[in-house]
C-alpha cells in the first residue's frame, strides 16, 4: 500500500467550514478538490457531475457508497465514484488537531471516454490479450499502488502551481492516472475472477501461483501456462498489472501469509516458511514494505503476541 504525501492544511482562519472544507482547482476537463475536516460529524453527503477518483491523504472517514456496506476509508486507498453518484461519508475521529484530508479528481466523462478508446485501439494492435479494458465499477475500492501515488502528488503540485500552460500539463499528467486506475483494477479483478478465460491467460497464471505458492515458482513455468515467449510474457503482464509477476507471487504470499499470523499457534518464522519464504529475514523485510509494519506487529493488532 502506497499513501500519498498530505497537502498543507488551511489555517484556521481562513476555513469555510469545519466539515469538507473545500480548495477547488478547474479546468474544462477535470477538477482537483482537496477536502478537509477539523470535526466529528455524521453522514455527510457528496456527488460529483463527473466520475470521480478520491485519495485519502490524513486520518480516517467511515464511506458507504450506494449499493454498498459501509467500510473505512484510510490513507493508502483510493475510492472510484460514477458520475453523479452520492458518497455518505462519517467523520468519528476527525478533530482540529487531528483533521481528515482527501483528494477528489472529477473527469469529464467525455475526456474519460475518449482516453478509454484511445487506450482500447491501442490494445487491439497486440492481439496477446483481446479483451477490452473498460472502469469496472464493481471494483470501486482501491488500494494504491505506487504510481497511482507518484501520479497524484504530481497533479495535485501542477495544480498548486497555476501556471499559463496549466490545462497542457494537466492534459499530459492525467492520461496516467487514468491508465494507472485501469491496471489497478485488472490486477483486483485477476484475484477475484474463479474461472479460466479465452480472453485473459494470466488467470490460469494466478490460479498456478495461488496453488503453488510454498513451491519455487520459475517464470518459465507461469510463460508455459500462459502459452507465450518469456518477453511477451514479461511485457504484457507488466502492461496490464503495472507490476512484475516476481512482485504478484510476493504479494499473494504475503497475503497467505497474513492469514496464518492470526492463528495464535503459527509463529511469524513459521507463517514465513510456509508461506514459501526461505529466509525469515527477507519475510519480515517484504511483509513491512507490502503491509506498512512488521509481521509481529500484525500479529499484535490481531491480539496475539
Amino acid at each position: 500500500m502506497y499513501t500519498i504525501q498530505p497537502q498543507a492544511l488551511t489555517s484556521l482562519d481562513k476555513l469555510h467550514s469545519l466539515v469538507e472544507h473545500r480548495n477547488k482547482f478547474s479546468l474544462d476537463f477535470c477538477e482537483m478538490n482537496v477536502f478537509e475536516t477539523h470535526q466529528k460529524a455524521n453522514d455527510f453527503k457528496l456527488s460529483f457531475e463527473g466520475f470521480t477518483i478520491t485519495s485519502m491523504l490524513r486520518g480516517k472517514k467511515v464511506m458507504k457508497l450506494e449499493g454498498m456496506d459501509a467500510f473505512d476509508y484510510l490513507p493508502g486507498e483510493s475510492v472510484l465514484a460514477p458520475a453523479q453518484s452520492t458518497m455518505f461519508i462519517d467523520f468519528p475521529e476527525a478533530e482540529l488537531e487531528k483533521p481528515t484530508q482527501c483528494t477528489a479528481l472529477v473527469i469529464d466523462n467525455a475526456y474519460l471516454n475518449q482516453n478509454l478508446q484511445r487506450i482500447n485501439e491501442s490494445l487491439h494492435k497486440d492481439q496477446t490479450l483481446v479483451s477490452e479494458w473498460k472502469v469496472d465499477l464493481a471494483e470501486l475500492i482501491l488500494r494504491n499502488n505506487a504510481q497511482m501515488a507518484q501520479l497524484t502528488s504530481k497533479l495535485l503540485f501542477a495544480f498548486n502551481q497555476k501556471e499559463p500552460l496549466l490545462d497542457f500539463q494537466v492534459d499530459i499528467l492525467l492520461r496516467e492516472p487514468i491508465l494507472s486506475m485501469l491496471r489497478e483494477q485488472n490486477l483486483t479483478v485477476l484475484r477475484r475472477e474463479k474461472g479460466y478465460s479465452k480472453d485473459n491467460p494470466f488467470e490460469e497464471v494466478f490460479r498456478f501461483i495461488r496453488q503453488h505458492l510454498q513451491d519455487k515458482i520459475l517464470i518459465d513455468d507461469l510463460c508455459k501456462v500462459a502459452c507465450m515467449s518469456k518477453s511477451t510474457f514479461y511485457r504484457t503482464f507488466v502492461e496490464t498489472y503495472a507490476i512484475s509477476p516476481v512482485q504478484l507471487i510476493n504479494e499473494e504470499r504475503i497475503k497467505f501469509a497474513k492469514e496464518l499470523l492470526i492463528q495464535p499457534e503459527v509463529s511469524v518464522k513459521e507463517a514465513g516458511y510456509a508461506a514459501g519464504f526461505n529466509d525469515p529475514n527477507y519475510f519480515c523485510r517484504l511483509f513491512k514494505k507490502i503491509e506498512g509494519m512488521a509481521p509481529g506487529s500484525y500479529r499484535k493488532i490481531h491480539g496475539f503476541t
